[in-house]
């Protein structure tokens, strides 16, 4: 069961009730570290590939992005189900959301209505990835690993940024260059909101209810839901 399918089963029950009734079928080991993944997400930072020649870089993102704390990936123009390659991402999209869009548009489309700004990344971008804006959502951009970001995808974002380099080497692999963006700006976020994550209230809740929801097998779920 995906992330949308929790929320319907959440939409019906609440997150509260949902977390209050699976919790005794949880060791509270397991609770504790649900808590401590929680206190350390950061919801305000995403991450996006536009066509990727490789799906399994792609997919290295995501088991990169759920390491570090942050929660949205996004892929754009790519085989269905790329971002959800077990063996490469060890199970890690089970534990963050991941978004696959048919088209740049459908991206956009999604952010904006979240008001998440957009930051392509470009061998010579106009930012240092240290230096973009962190007091509001955004999203880190990051094209084919041969021709990089389309010319409709640059003139999409907000700013282009680059990863400063000092060797002779002209280039990173996709999913080093991610890991090393998403590490200095999910860094800068926590240091801009004063704490390990973003999440609170409403937000808090409904992650908590879909962590529960993703320890316990599918009778538990329904067993939960005929109670009601």
């Amino acid at each position: 069961m995906d992330f949308r399918e929790l929320d319907r089963y959440i939409d019906r029950l609440g997150p509260m009730r949902v977390a209050e009734g699976l919790a005794p079928f949880i060791t509270a080991e397991r609770r504790a570290r649900i808590e401590r993944v929680l206190g350390g997400r950061v919801a305000a930072v995403h991450v996006a590939v536009e066509r990727p020649e490789d799906p399994y870089n792609a997919a290295a993102i995501v088991r990169t992005a759920e390491a570090l704390g942050a929660m949205h990936v996004h892929v754009v123009d790519a085989p269905e189900d790329t971002l959800h390659a077990r063996k490469t991402t060890q199970g890690a999209f089970n534990w963050l959301h991941t978004y696959h869009h048919p088209s740049l548009p459908d991206l956009l489309v999604a952010l904006r209505a979240g008001g998440v700004r957009l930051f392509g990344a470009q061998m010579h971008g106009t930012h240092a990835v240290d230096a973009l804006p962190i007091d509001a959502p955004l999203c880190l951009l990051f094209g084919n690993e041969g021709v990089g970001l389309s010319d409709a995808a640059l003139a999409a974002c907000d700013a282009t940024f680059r990863i400063p380099m000092h060797g002779m080497s002209e280039s990173l692999n996709l999913s080093v260059s991610a890991a090393l963006a998403l590490r200095a700006t999910l860094g800068r976020r926590r240091a801009h909101v004063g704490s390990d994550g973003d999440l609170s209230g409403d937000a808090l809740l409904r992650e908590r209810a879909r962590y529960y929801a993703r320890c316990v097998d599918a009778r538990t779920l329904s067993g939960l839901e005929q109670l009601d």
